[in-house]
């Protein structure tokens, strides 16, 4: 009996251990490469991921809560691009570090664009008005 119970304790330990091993390998390997900036096409796979993930979360069956589900989206959004790009993005041809709170808010906005063109009936009405609100204003401010 207690051979079984230390076997039963012993191979998820085994296994993690060589989890943490590899994950350390893996992490002195990337230590010294350095992150590119994401381009476009990082931007928009991120984004269509992004929208695909809000969309699916919202859609009836689901229902999880809309304003919650696009702040996950919008975070882990900025997260990639601060972990995987080291915060730059390349617009206009050049290397920028992007502020990621305002690239959380601007990727908020994009995210629920995309999601009244691609699930409408997803987005609660208090949220399509507060984006329109929101783009006229961006408007505004760039003189558009």
């Amino acid at each position: 009996m207690d051979s079984r119970i230390s076997r039963f304790f012993a191979i998820p330990l085994i296994f993690s251990s060589f989890l943490f091993d590899i994950n350390n390998e893996f992490n002195s390997l990337n230590a010294n490469v350095k992150n590119s900036p994401a381009n476009k096409n990082d931007l928009d796979l991120y984004h269509g991921m992004g929208v695909s993930f809000l969309c699916n979360a919202t859609r009836k069956g689901f229902d999880l809560d809309f304003p919650k589900t696009l702040n996950v989206a919008s975070a882990t959004f900025a997260s990639v691009i601060s972990q995987k790009h080291g915060g730059k993005i390349i617009e206009q041809k050049k290397e920028q570090t992007v502020d990621l709170k305002q690239l959380q808010f601007i990727a908020s906005l994009q995210l629920v664009g995309s999601a009244l063109q691609v699930c409408p009936d997803n987005v609660p009405e208090k949220i399509e008005k507060e984006f329109k609100i929101e783009t006229e204003r961006l408007k505004k401010l760039q003189g558009l």
